[in-house]
């Protein structure tokens, strides 16, 4: 999976990195969250963007912050390890 950062630059969307993982975070603290529900919030931020791109920084993000232990997937279920 491509980082984050270089699926952001690839793509020339206006999200940023941080403003990613935000959106993530503020959904989780709401409760377990999908994709599904993260990909329509990424495409607010960039109007461009249609839902596949919207869904491989999604992806691309949630990867990363699996890797650093601040979240699990389970299934569809995204949920925060705090």
């Amino acid at each position: 999976m491509p980082s984050l950062q270089y699926t952001i630059d690839s793509m020339c969307a206006s999200v940023t990195v941080e403003c990613v993982y935000q959106i993530i975070r503020a959904l989780l603290d709401q409760g377990p969250m999908t994709v599904n529900d993260l990909i329509p919030l990424i495409q607010t931020k960039d109007r461009s963007l249609d839902s596949g791109s919207a869904r491989m920084i999604a992806k691309s993000a949630l990867a990363d912050m699996v890797q650093r232990g601040e979240i699990k997937i389970n299934g569809d279920n995204i949920y925060s390890v705090n």
